[in-house]
């Protein structure tokens, strides 16, 4: 019971810090969600009022240098203010569209703009903002740096949801459509990030491209430290969960401290009541985790926030509690047995002398005192009992007679049966007397039938009972002469 009781602790901890964790992770990811869609939804307005003639088709910007320089430029306060609302690592804008339809893969090379902080760890509104993606007239016109590893436009095909989100086949809106995409690594860098990606649809249903809110592997570290707790340091994790497997390696991890976790290893999920198990080919851990209402992926998986702990840790404190209880319980007993000495010695041995002394016969004739108020008023009860009883005078005749009768048939004993009745009267057995005496069981039993006959009795109770009648009378000793 007790030992159960620190797993139910554990459970309490993570759950506790699970609660914290998913309602901080789920208003982050409702932040990004609603600025997501409003940027979607102010990009489309901007297009169409200011960039598009009608009919709204995003490919009549190609091989138009100038006009898509100007677009990008133009939306960049919008992007920043989105970088600096929700405190994203980048945020960004691609259209379907491309400066120059005859470059090398073109095919794949699409127009837009991809900002992203300088130093995740410093304060957003404080940081410096890189051009990652995009026009560099945008970084001079905004005064920003360009990032070391900038390119002029996007690659799909490192973005292989970009072409199903931008596919008109669809007749979802934007609201309905945003996805949560998995783990990517940017190219050229040491960098992963999961992405918001939000399609941007016009008013005619056009497809414009895409846009959303990067969330990199640092900034999610530095945002879910590591919790640490008597159990091991508590790891937070958001990834999508499939076929009974947290997919971690196309999630974000938290800060682990020394619950070490392999990002790149998927981690399978025993379910229990208390709390999951996980466990891959690296190691095994504990912790709980819940579904994001609303958030999947490309493939329609379901996003799950995670708190683990490194079983191993749990292992090490659960041992060292049951450790401690034992020995709790052992000093416990120890103490225990010596305070009962103590009061042994203090109150029962007083106790115990005075009851021996109320057997003595001079107890009462002396008047004693034991100092005992309780032994002390037993005496005085058992005195008067003792003074009632011999008022009542003498033992009957009849029982007189009985008495009489049966110690002149005991002086027909010869001193063989009398050494049998002798042991008779100081408690032993038939059973006993062939050892005590050197004879056989044969031979006491045939004493015993001449001693039943010769004092009239028929059973060994009845003999007993006269036997313990003549202690009691005081005349015991007259048979045994």
């Amino acid at each position: 019971m007790c030992f159960q009781k620190v797993e139910d602790k554990l459970s309490k901890t993570c759950r506790s810090i699970f609660k914290i964790k998913k309602k901080d992770i789920k208003d982050r990811m409702d932040l990004f969600t609603t600025n997501g869609i409003d940027l979607s939804k102010r990009l489309t307005i901007y297009l169409e009022r200011e960039v598009l003639s009608y009919p709204y088709d995003i490919k009549e910007l190609e091989n138009d240098g100038d006009k898509l320089r100007k677009m990008q430029e133009n939306m960049y306060m919008l992007l920043e203010g989105k970088l600096h609302v929700t405190r994203a690592s980048g945020v960004y804008a691609v259209f379907d569209t491309t400066v120059n339809t005859s470059a090398p893969n073109a095919e794949y090379s699409r127009s837009g703009v991809y900002l992203r902080l300088a130093n995740v760890s410093g304060n957003v509104l404080e940081d410096d903002v890189f051009l990652f993606r995009g026009n560099p007239n945008v970084a001079m016109q905004n005064k920003i740096q360009i990032h070391n590893r900038w390119n002029m436009e996007f690659n799909t095909e490192d973005m292989y949801w970009f072409n199903n989100q931008v596919s008109t086949g669809g007749n979802k809106v934007a609201t309905e459509e945003y996805l949560w995409i998995n783990r990517q690594h940017l190219k050229d860098t040491w960098e992963n990030s999961i992405f918001l990606s939000v399609p941007v649809i016009g008013s005619e249903g056009r497809r414009y491209g895409i846009c959303g809110l990067e969330i990199s592997g640092l900034l999610f570290r530095l945002n879910y430290p590591k919790f640490e707790s008597k159990y091991g340091d508590m790891v937070t994790i958001i990834a999508p969960v499939d076929q009974g497997k947290l997919l971690l390696s196309e999630g974000l991890s938290g800060s682990q401290g020394n619950s070490y976790i392999n990002e790149n290893d998927d981690l399978f999920i025993d379910i229990g009541k208390i709390y999951n198990v996980y466990f891959n080919s690296q190691g095994k851990y504990i912790g709980v985790q819940q579904t994001i209402e609303g958030a999947f992926d490309q493939q329609g998986r379901k996003w799950a926030i995670a708190v683990l702990v490194s079983y191993g840790s749990f292992d090490a404190q659960e041992r060292y509690e049951k450790i401690m209880m034992i020995t709790i319980l052992m000093v416990f007993s120890f103490v225990m047995f010596i305070i009962s000495f103590i009061i042994s010695r203090q109150f029962v041995k007083p106790i115990e002398k005075g009851i021996e002394n109320l057997k003595a016969d001079d107890f009462y004739k002396n008047n004693s005192r034991t100092g005992i108020a309780e032994i002390d008023i037993l005496a005085e009860f058992l005195k008067s009992k003792e003074e009632k009883y011999k008022s009542m005078g003498a033992v009957p005749s009849e029982i007189e007679e009985m008495f009489d009768r049966f110690i002149k048939n005991s002086k027909e004993l010869t001193a063989s049966e009398r050494n049998i009745l002798e042991y008779y009267v100081n408690g032993y057995e038939i059973a006993e007397l062939p050892d005590l005496l050197c004879i056989s069981l044969n031979t006491v039993r045939k004493h015993n039938r001449n001693i039943y006959t010769k004092l009239e009795v028929n059973s060994k109770d009845e003999l007993q009972i006269y036997i313990d009648l003549l202690v009691r009378c005081g005349r015991i000793n007259e048979i045994l002469k």
